[in-house]
């Protein structure tokens, strides 16, 4: 009777053993393994944290696959500044091309610097000045026309990216467009439709040296300045661009408005030894 009980008393034994092992790895927070291998890789030796060589292998390759992801985003986000920097400077490009005093919202919706406050171009200046009504209305067509391709142009620079230098060289194209309003109607008319625009028509001597060629002559501050060697002066720039030019021993006339008087002085091509500044006053 004895040795009968002796097995299944040796196994319930061993059952019983099992139940509390599977116990203890339970209140220890563990999951019971789903399987159970009948022979375990002798190869798969653990570390002294616990941890199998697969395992470790498994944790070194995510921690290189993380930090090539950060350095993936750190990437990334120096691109996106990169990208806000150019932006920046398109924005910046776009504001410089726009007249002194102006800003790009300007542009697009009030009158340029000199011209009427009820538009852009100031036709009632010029019909007061008795300029014909018909030559008027070109004069403002062909201001319209310039002022739409310069907006334009600028919309494309922003658009694709240009650089400063290359939105300068394009707008200077477009208004070199202008010596053809000039050559076709003539001084006169060129010069009411700067004034009309808003741009410089006169340039006005701001002082002047009294030991210079100029002040000798006779030059005086608040004169303005309309020809030099027969060619009309509409801006500092004209003239600086005059004196500069032919020779250096050439005599040339100056012809100088002054309180509604026009003056002609004659002096020698080179510096007049005078400040200056541009305006833009009625025709």
């Amino acid at each position: 009777m004895i040795g009968k009980l002796k097995f299944p008393l040796l196994a319930v034994c061993l059952a019983a053993v099992a139940g509390i092992a599977v116990g203890v790895m339970l209140v220890d927070g563990s999951s019971p393994p789903t399987a159970v291998s009948a022979a375990p890789n002798p190869g798969a030796a653990a570390d002294s944290a616990g941890v199998t060589e697969p395992a470790a292998a498994q944790i070194d390759a995510l921690k290189r696959q993380l930090q090539t992801e950060i350095s993936a985003r750190r990437a990334l986000e120096q691109k996106l500044e990169a990208l806000s920097r150019q932006v920046a400077a398109l924005d910046s490009v776009a504001r410089s091309s726009v007249p002194a005093g102006e800003n790009e919202q300007s542009v697009e919706d009030s009158s340029r610097a000199g011209g009427s406050q009820t538009g852009w171009f100031d036709e009632q200046a010029l019909l007061d000045n008795g300029i014909d009504s018909g030559l008027v209305s070109e004069l403002k067509g062909f201001y319209e026309q310039l002022e739409m391709e310069q907006l334009y142009l600028r919309d494309r620079s922003a658009r694709e990216g240009w650089d400063r230098e290359k939105l300068r060289s394009e707008l200077r194209g477009i208004e070199s467009r202008e010596d053809e309003l000039r050559q076709r109607f003539g001084d006169s008319a060129y010069d009411a439709y700067l004034y009309a625009s808003g741009q410089p028509n006169r340039v006005a001597v701001t002082s002047v040296l009294a030991s210079a060629q100029a002040g000798q002559a006779g030059i005086q501050s608040g004169d303005h300045i309309v020809r030099y060697d027969n060619e009309r002066i509409y801006n500092w720039m004209d003239l600086r661009a005059a004196t500069t030019g032919g020779s250096i021993s050439d005599t040339v006339e100056v012809e100088v408005e002054r309180d509604g008087e026009t003056l002609q002085f004659y002096l020698a091509r080179g510096p007049m030894g005078i400040r200056m500044d541009s305006l833009s006053v009625p025709p």
